[in-house]
Formats: C-alpha cells, sequence, structure tokens
C-alpha cells in the first residue's frame, strides 16, 4: 500500500534533518585551538624557561614567508608591547629587542599567510626569562573559527552553494541541450492520459469512457524554461557578487585590515589570490555566455572551479598533481550531480502538483538528468575518496581531529543524498510496473520529497566543504604531530626537522631508543639539537646528557646541546632506567656532490648480476637476528636466517623451508614479483645526504630522512660505485648490512619435491 504523500514529505524531511543534525554535532566538536606545524619552533624553545635574556627571538615555520603578509610582537606578563626590530629571514621571523628582555614571563604573537595556499594563520607561544613562562605558554596556533572564522567558513559555503548551482546548471545543459530542464514538448511524444475506467451503456456490454476531467492541460514547458533561465543568471550573479565579497574579506583578514596595499599582496603577489580575482572574472564570463552559447559558458564554468581548486588545500597537497586533478574532477562531478538536481527543483516545484507537470518531469527530465547524474556521483565518490587518502593519511584521522570529523560529516551526508536519489530511482521503477495504480489528481509527485532531501542534503555537504576550507592545512599536510589540542607545546612532539643546510642530521642506538640529532659546527665547537624516539616513535621520556657539554630540555624527548669540537658526539640516555651511551659521527665535509655519488652507488647495485649480503638486525639490548642472503639478477634470491629458516624467491614464487618441516611452495606474498633492481632503494630516505669522510678506497654517507624518520649511513667504494656497508637507524629497527660477493656465479635453483600450499 501507497504511503500518503504527506506522510511521504514528512518522512523525507525526518532523514534529512536526522542527517543535517548528525552533521552538525561533528561539526560542532572542531576544538577552540589547534596545534599544528605553521609554527614548526622557535628560540627561545615555545614553553620554556631560559637563564640567559635572549638577544632575539626566531621563530621557525614549515614554509617561506610573505613578507608583505607576515608580522610579529613581543609583549611582556602585563601585555605591553616591548620594543623590537622584526625581520624575516626564509621561513623564519627574528625579533631582536632593542633593550635587554628583564627577568619575567614574555610572549609571542604572530600572523602570516601560508605562501601555498594564501590561507590566513595565526598564533602565540610564551617563554620565561629566569622565570616560569607562565600558564598556557606553550606553541598555541589560533582555530581557523575563531575570531570571525565562523563568518568566513559560511562566506564560502555560500559562495560555493552559488557557485556549483551555477556551475552545475551550465555543465548539465552543455550536455543536455540549452534548455533543458525546460525544453519545449516534443511533439512526437503524445501527452500521458489518465487510465480509462470501465462504464456500461445499460445494454449489459461494458464499453470504455473517458472521465470528462481525464485529460490534464499540457503544462507551460515555455515558463519551466523561463524559470530555469532565471535560476542560472540569479546563481551567476549570486557568484560574482559572493565571490568578489570572498576574495575582499580573505585579503582584509590576511592583511589585517582592509587596504589597498593589503588587498595588492594578497591578490595578485601568488597563483591563490590570482586565482580568487580569476574566479570573478569566469563568473562573470558564464553569466553573459550562458544564453548565447551554453559550450563555452561550460568551459569557463569548468575553469572557475580550477579556479578554486588552486586557491585551495590541493595547491599544497602531496603529491600535488594528483591531489588538483582529484579535487578538480570532484568538484566538476559534484556540480553536474548537486547543481542539476537543484536546478530541477528550483525549476519545476511551482508546477509538481499538476499531474501533467509531474508527468513531464517524470518521463523526460529526470531520464535525462539520470544518465549523467549516476556517472557524476561514482565520480564524486571516486575522487573524493583519493582527497580524503590525500589530505587525511590514516583512516584514524576521520575521528582524531576537528577536521576529520567535519569530512566524516560531509560523507555522511553525501551518503545521505545518496540514499534520497536512489529511493526516487526505486519508487519510480515501480510506478512504471504495469497495474500500478496512478498518484491521484492534485497529489505531490512520489519524486519530489527525495528530490527535495537530495537538495537539502546537498546544500549541507556545501555548507561543511566551506568550513573544511576555513582550516589552513588537512591533518596530512601538517608537519608537526599530535592533532588538535589546545595549548600544545612545541615538543611533545615536535616535528622531526629536515637539516638545514649547515647541519649534519644523524642518528644512532641507545638502549631501544632511538638518538637522532641535528649538529651545527661553530668556532667554539658543536651546537644543535637532539631528539629520542622510543620504539613506537613516541618521544623518549629519559634523561638527556652529553659528557664534556651541556644538554638543556627544549621539550619531551628533545634537547638543546653545546659539546667540544671534535670527530664525534657522545650522548647518554637513560632508558627503562638503565644509562646507554651513543656515539655519533659529529664531522663532515662540505661539497663532494654526495647526492651524484649516492645516485651512482644505487644504480651500480642495482645493475650487479650477483651479490651476497650478511645482516644484522637488533630493535634492542639482547634482541638479535642474522640473516644471509644471496641475489641473482633479474628475478632470484634466497637467504637463510640463524633460526635455521631458509626460503627461495623466484619471480612470483616463494619456497620455504621450516626446521622440521619438508619444502613448501606457495606464491610470493602479496603477488608482487621480486626484481633485484629493487632490493636496492636508498635515494627515496635521501632528504638531507652529506659526506661524513673520504679516502681513496671509501666514502662514507649519511642519509637522513626525518619525514619516516629512518637515518642511514653507507660505505661506498668511490672507484667502483659499489655499496660496502649499509647501518640504517629508525624506530625499532637498527640494521646492520655488508656486502660482498659483487658479480661473482651464484647458483640458486628451485628445490626438488616441494609441497604446495
Amino acid at each position: 500500500m501507497t504511503a500518503p504523500a504527506g506522510a511521504r514529505r514528512a518522512r523525507a524531511g525526518r532523514c534529512a534533518g536526522v542527517a543535517l543534525v548528525a552533521a552538525g554535532l561533528l561539526a560542532a566538536s572542531a576544538p577552540s585551538a589547534l596545534g599544528h606545524a605553521a609554527l614548526t619552533g622557535g628560540a627561545p624553545p615555545p614553553g620554556q624557561r631560559v637563564e640567559d635574556a635572549p638577544a632575539r627571538v626566531v621563530l621557525r615555520f614549515s614554509e617561506p614567508l610573505r613578507r608583505e603578509l607576515s608580522d610579529a610582537v613581543l609583549r611582556d606578563s602585563r601585555g605591553r608591547r616591548v620594543s623590537a626590530e622584526l625581520s624575516l629571514r626564509g621561513r623564519r621571523m627574528v625579533l631582536a629587542p632593542r633593550r635587554g628582555l628583564a627577568r619575567g614571563a614574555y610572549r609571542v604573537e604572530w600572523r602570516t599567510v601560508s605562501t601555498q595556499d594564501a590561507h590566513p594563520l595565526e598564533g602565540s607561544f610564551g617563554f620565561g626569562v629566569r622565570a616560569a613562562p607562565g600558564a598556557g605558554a606553550g606553541s598555541l596556533e589560533q582555530s581557523p573559527l575563531a575570531d570571525g572564522g565562523w563568518v568566513r567558513a559560511l562566506a564560502h559555503g555560500l559562495l560555493y552553494a552559488a557557485l556549483l548551482l551555477f556551475a552545475g546548471a551550465l555543465l548539465t545543459r552543455a550536455l543536455l541541450g540549452r534548455r533543458w530542464p525546460g525544453e519545449e514538448v516534443d511533439p512526437a511524444v503524445p501527452p500521458a492520459l489518465d487510465p480509462i475506467s470501465p462504464a456500461s451503456d445499460g445494454s449489459g456490454v461494458a464499453t470504455l469512457e473517458r472521465p470528462r476531467a481525464a485529460v490534464a492541460p499540457a503544462p507551460d514547458s515555455s515558463g519551466a524554461a523561463r524559470r530555469a533561465d532565471a535560476v542560472v543568471a540569479d546563481a551567476g550573479l549570486a557568484t560574482v557578487a559572493l565571490a568578489a565579497l570572498a576574495a575582499v574579506a580573505d585579503a582584509a583578514d590576511a592583511a589585517n585590515g582592509l587596504s589597498v596595499d593589503g588587498l595588492r599582496a594578497y591578490l595578485l603577489s601568488g597563483t591563490p589570490g590570482i586565482a580568487r580575482v580569476v574566479l570573478v572574472g569566469l563568473a562573470v564570463a558564464g553569466l553573459l555566455l550562458f544564453r548565447r552559447s551554453p559550450r563555452a559558458a561550460a568551459l569557463a564554468a569548468v575553469a572557475a572551479l580550477g579556479c578554486v581548486v588552486a586557491s585551495g588545500h590541493a595547491n599544497s597537497a602531496d603529491p600535488r598533481g594528483l591531489a588538483i586533478v582529484a579535487d578538480w574532477v570532484h568538484l566538476m562531478a559534484g556540480a553536474i550531480w548537486l547543481g542539476g538536481a537543484a536546478l530541477v527543483a528550483a525549476t519545476w516545484a511551482p508546477e509538481l502538483r499538476d499531474p501533467a507537470a509531474r508527468a513531464r518531469v517524470t518521463r523526460d527530465v529526470l531520464p535525462a538528468f539520470g544518465r549523467i547524474a549516476l556517472p557524476a556521483f561514482l565520480a564524486v565518490v571516486a575522487a573524493g575518496t583519493v582527497n580524503a587518502i590525500v589530505e587525511l593519511g590514516a583512516v584514524r584521522e576521520l575521528w582524531a581531529g576537528a577536521y576529520g570529523r567535519i569530512l566524516l560529516a560531509k560523507v555522511l551526508l553525501v551518503a545521505g543524498a545518496a540514499g534520497a536519489a536512489w529511493a526516487h530511482a526505486y519508487r519510480r521503477r515501480n510506478r512504471s510496473r504495469p497495474g500500478v495504480a496512478a498518484e491521484p489528481a492534485g497529489s505531490a509527485s512520489p519524486a519530489w520529497p527525495a528530490l527535495r532531501a537530495e537538495v537539502t542534503l546537498g546544500v549541507g555537504v556545501v555548507l561543511l566543504a566551506g568550513l573544511l576550507v576555513a582550516f589552513p592545512l588537512p591533518p596530512r599536510q601538517l608537519d608537526a604531530a599530535g592533532g588538535a589540542a589546545a595549548g600544545l607545546p612545541a615538543c611533545d612532539p615536535c616535528p622531526l626537522p629536515a637539516p638545514r643546510a649547515d647541519e649534519l642530521s644523524v642518528a644512532g642506538s641507545a638502549g631501544s631508543q632511538v638518538v637522532a640529532a641535528w649538529i651545527r659546527r661553530t668556532p667554539r665547537g658543536l651546537t644543535g639539537t637532539l631528539r629520542t624516539l622510543d620504539s613506537r616513535g613516541r618521544p623518549g621520556r629519559g634523561r638527556i646528557e652529553v659528557p664534556g657539554g651541556s644538554a638543556r630540555p627544549c621539550g619531551a624527548g628533545c634537547a638543546a646541546f653545546r659539546a667540544p669540537p671534535g670527530p664525534a658526539l657522545t650522548v647518554r640516555v637513560a632508558d627503562r632506567g638503565r644509562p646507554y651511551t651513543a656515539v655519533l659521527p659529529a664531522a663532515w665535509r662540505r661539497g663532494g656532490a654526495p647526492r651524484a655519488l649516492l645516485e651512482r652507488a644505487e644504480r651500480t647495485m642495482r645493475s650487479l648480476r650477483s651479490v651476497q649480503e650478511v645482516e644484522a638486525v637488533s630493535s634492542g639490548p639482547g634482541m638479535h637476528a642474522f640473516t644471509r642472503y644471496r641475489l641473482r639478477a633479474p628475478d632470484r634470491l634466497a637467504f637463510a636466517t640463524g633460526g635455521g629458516v631458509r626460503t627461495v624467491q623466484i619471480d612470483r614464487t616463494q619456497w620455504l623451508l621450516v626446521p622440521g618441516s619438508p619444502w613448501a611452495r606457495s606464491a610470493v606474498p602479496g603477488g608482487v614479483p621480486f626484481r633485484t633492481r629493487s632490493w636496492f632503494r636508498w635515494t627515496p630516505y635521501a632528504r638531507a645526504v652529506r659526506v661524513l669522510s673520504r679516502r681513496p678506497d671509501r666514502v662514507e654517507l649519511a642519509l637522513a630522512d626525518p619525514a619516516t624518520p629512518v637515518w642511514i649511513r653507507l660505505t661506498v667504494d668511490p672507484r667502483t660505485g659499489r655499496v660496502l656497508r649499509e647501518r640504517l637507524t629508525a624506530r625499532a629497527r637498527f640494521i646492520d648490512r655488508r656486502f660482498h660477493g659483487f658479480d661473482r656465479p651464484t647458483r640458486i635453483e628451485p628445490p626438488t619435491g616441494a609441497a604446495r600450499g
């Protein structure tokens, strides 16, 4: 039995309302302050007490700064501004107090703008000079929703709503015809007739007779066409106005005030700002062309959506190309799906109580739209999945931070809109089956409640997209770890920075901990930063000491050190109550083309016909494993562990021998065929390369990739390019590999009599 139209409308409204409330609760869980990697550190260290008044205060950021839109202020414990000279040097802000700082607590307030996606960033941190730094002195970055952030997010949401309706209308019209969804009725298609009722003429013979009011008048398609044109024009005008307003508001927020210089610096000095200006021009072009040349207007809409991508998170993502393409496809498909549905609703809603209009929408408008809406929805899902992977990096980020929760709310609304569309399609198919009674005259269309719910949820999707844009960077693009926590100390945990040009980054083991150093040479000796990481990659808890030098804490698992000059740096740390010592190389040679030597060594090892390797692996005291490997190009590997396990791999097949069992044959785990070329991979972990020592018969290279994090030391024969030794340090893994038997004949054959399985 079919539910009454009022019940259907109420049920669809309740479903849409529940979804919107759930999304709102997830979005409202955004914290008031977010700690992330726009500010990566400072000197003095944020939240710390120093005994000597600093001659300058240094702020280090994760990307280069825009001079015209960056500022910093130093204040004392009473909030008074301390006179200081500000200078910008690449990724650093430097405040030099004009007078020596007296004893007390101080606070640095900073503002800047991302050079990659033009998002304003601001925050503060405190430190103390021979005094406690004060409450909440750790590095604190202001929430994107503070100080009118909700208003800016709402403005962007309204802009995206207007733009998606406008772009969606232009794209669907280019695909389906200029007059869709209000084109004239095709005279070749007969109008829909109402059912014919049986009657009797009194002679006992049944005849067929049509009721007097059974034939409904033809729908006013010309009126629908005029309404569709008006909707497109209104959406275009709204897009132009909101795009201009958003660009000016963003520039005023970034420049901390509305001024000609601020507008010029924000809108004309980088790709994100220029994209905001071009968006306005493209919206005007689409508005002028949509009646004369629908295809040209659609191209303007595609370019306008590209401007949104160029001024958003995709422009600062990694991999950048994939993120830009996925985001662009996501917006175009979303415009076709949601914008087209909104255009249908706005065009035909005034006439849907008329049976002929309902028949026209059901017969002509919705099936035509469905042919492009389904592929568009599938593209939205596919591109959105790619975007989520790029932006989040891990599934847990969907609930671990505010950005992920808002994205999850958006996903739920998209699922709800898709469910409404499916419900409408299912009901329409049932209505078209023979024997199903027609809707009574004057009743609402069964398609309308589902379509209205789909559009309502689509508006929620767009508003949440505007809220996401307010966030400076998604989780995966943040250099700092730790998620969204107010008042987060800068080193709890710190992001591990890439070594600067004048630094050496090396690491070793102390117990089960990694001890990593960023070493700089000065005329008086060595200085820099030490970090300790436990087996899970978290900051170590033990005290860090430098025998013969000094080490002062700069956060959890962090110490700033000074040591006398020498070829090595000795570091002592405590691990589970026991002291351990790590000796790290501290001398390196400038120049020498280390990266070219590394690339040559990798090519040489990959081109070998055969090689043997002895590997020792440890994860801490008393835990060691030894393995001997033999490799023969291009696809053969054999190895034996110290425990007696033996393995042979040839292409996609593996043979395994466990003590006490016969050889067993199976596919290579993961199905990836073995290749000797893929065995040697060092360049992906060479974010920084230094020459530690050089002799005629060997060169020692230091490789560092703090982002993984992993540190490698390679011993290379410069005459042949062969790697003689590799020492790798990573969390829970300390590996020493030695290579020999280069290009010596090696026999690796499948074992005989192996069982399958």
